[in-house]
């Protein structure tokens, strides 16, 4: 539906999925103060703020159960690749990043977590979130044979952009997962027994 609404004169191509940073995750607050100071109460506004805030836990929660829905072993362990941290493709700014929710999430189901950002400042993401970045070599070389039962694509780095089903075929195991959060490899023949989960 989005695809054929794109091609309409004006069109702003809005898609579900993570919403932080520094302006749109917190700005409308400041409008709901002014609009309650008036004697307003926005509750479309802050509905929507709900909704956003609410997002990386819901995403989290739907990729444990994709995971677990082919588990032989409901409580294993899976080991995920989170690609991305910042708060939106091609910048490094971390600042109010909602991945961190969906990452704190699937620790808390029980998984473990591996995250990788070219764009993010380690020093900077291990100070904010706790997180520790691992490079391009741990992640795309190390990182083979099947290294992870998921891949989590949560920010649409132009270089994320860049993989291929050969990519997926060296890290995601047999029977593993592809979550796709941005709809950014929905073009891309994921190798025979890999699975895919779109937002």
């Amino acid at each position: 539906m989005l695809d054929a609404a794109t091609t309409k004169w004006n069109f702003l191509p809005f898609r579900p999925g993570l919403v932080g940073g520094h302006c749109i995750g917190v700005d409308p607050f400041y409008l709901a103060h002014c609009a309650k100071e008036v004697g307003h109460h926005p509750e479309i506004i802050l509905a929507g703020r709900r909704i956003n805030d609410g997002m990386g836990g819901f995403i989290a929660e739907r990729i444990d159960a994709a995971l677990r829905s082919e588990d032989k072993d409901k409580g294993k362990t899976a080991r995920i690749l989170m690609l991305g941290l910042t708060f939106k493709e091609n910048v490094p700014d971390l600042r109010n990043s909602k991945v961190i929710d969906v990452i704190r999430r699937l620790c808390e189901l029980g998984h473990e977590v591996t995250v990788h950002d070219p764009l993010a400042d380690a020093a900077q993401a291990k100070a904010l979130y706790g997180v520790e970045l691992y490079t391009e070599e741990d992640v795309f070389k190390a990182g083979g044979n099947g290294a992870f039962d998921c891949v989590v694509g949560a920010v649409a780095h132009d270089l994320y952009g860049r993989l291929s089903a050969e990519n997926f075929a060296q890290m995601v195991a047999p029977g593993g997962l592809v979550a796709d959060i941005k709809g950014l490899w929905r073009h891309i023949d994921l190798p025979g027994g890999v699975r895919r989960w779109d937002l």
